[in-house]
C-alpha cells in the first residue's frame, strides 16, 4: 500500500471515530422539552415548551372539528327511466334515494312523443298517487320538455322519492321520465 493511501485510510478512520464521539456528546446534552421555559404569548396558560406544543395541537384539533361541523359535500344526482304513458296518474318506475342530513333540490321532467304530459308529480310513495311532495299540471298543448316540477327540502333521514305522470292520451306510447338535481350532505 502506498504511503498516501495509508494516510487516507487513517484520516478516514479518525473521521468515523470523531463522528461517533460527537454524536454521543450531542445525544447526552439534549434537553427535555419540559425543562425549557416558554413565554406564553398565545394564552395557553403553560410555562414549558412541551405543554405549549400540546396546547397548540389541542387548539388546532378543536378548530378543525368546528370547521368540519360546517362542511357539506355537494353531489349531482340523475336517473332516467322509460314507461308507457297513461291518462291515469301512474308511477313511472323512476325513483331516487336522497341521502340523510342533506339539503336537496331535484327536478322531475317528462318526455313525450305522441301523448302529451299533463301532470308530473314527485311523491314519497310508489303506490299512493296523492302523497305528492311537488307537482305541476301542464298546459293543454305543452311543447316538449315543459312539464316539470321541482322539490327542495332538508332531508333529515334518507328518503326515496318517486316520479308520477299523467298524459292526455291513453294510447300506449313509450316515453321517459328524468329526475336530476343535487344534494349538499353534511360532512359529519
Amino acid at each position: 500500500m502506498k504511503k498516501g493511501n495509508v494516510k487516507l485510510v487513517i484520516f478516514f478512520l479518525m473521521g468515523i471515530l470523531f463522528s461517533g464521539v460527537t454524536a454521543f456528546v450531542v445525544a447526552e446534552s439534549l434537553i427535555n422539552s419540559k425543562d425549557v421555559v416558554y413565554e406564553d404569548n398565545s394564552n395557553l396558560a403553560v410555562d414549558n415548551v412541551q405543554d405549549a406544543i400540546d396546547g397548540t395541537c389541542s387548539k388546532i384539533d378543536t378548530r378543525l372539528s368546528d370547521i368540519e361541523d360546517n362542511l357539506y359535500t355537494v353531489k349531482s344526482i340523475y336517473t332516467r327511466g322509460d314507461f308507457y304513458n297513461s291518462t291515469d296518474l301512474i308511477y313511472t318506475g323512476v325513483s331516487l334515494t336522497l341521502p340523510a342530513n342533506s339539503y336537496c333540490t331535484i327536478t322531475a321532467r317528462l318526455g313525450w312523443t305522441n301523448g302529451r304530459p299533463v301532470k308530473v308529480s314527485i311523491n314519497n310513495s310508489s303506490t299512493v298517487a296523492t302523497s305528492s311532495l311537488a307537482s305541476n299540471e301542464g298546459n293543454a298543448n305543452p311543447p316538449a320538455g315543459t312539464v316539470s316540477t321541482t322539490y327542495s327540502s332538508y332531508i333529515r333521514n334518507s328518503a326515496t322519492v318517486y316520479v308520477w305522470a299523467r298524459y292526455d292520451t291513453g294510447e300506449s306510447y313509450i316515453t321517459n321520465a328524468v329526475i336530476d338535481g343535487f344534494c349538499a350532505t353534511k360532512y359529519k
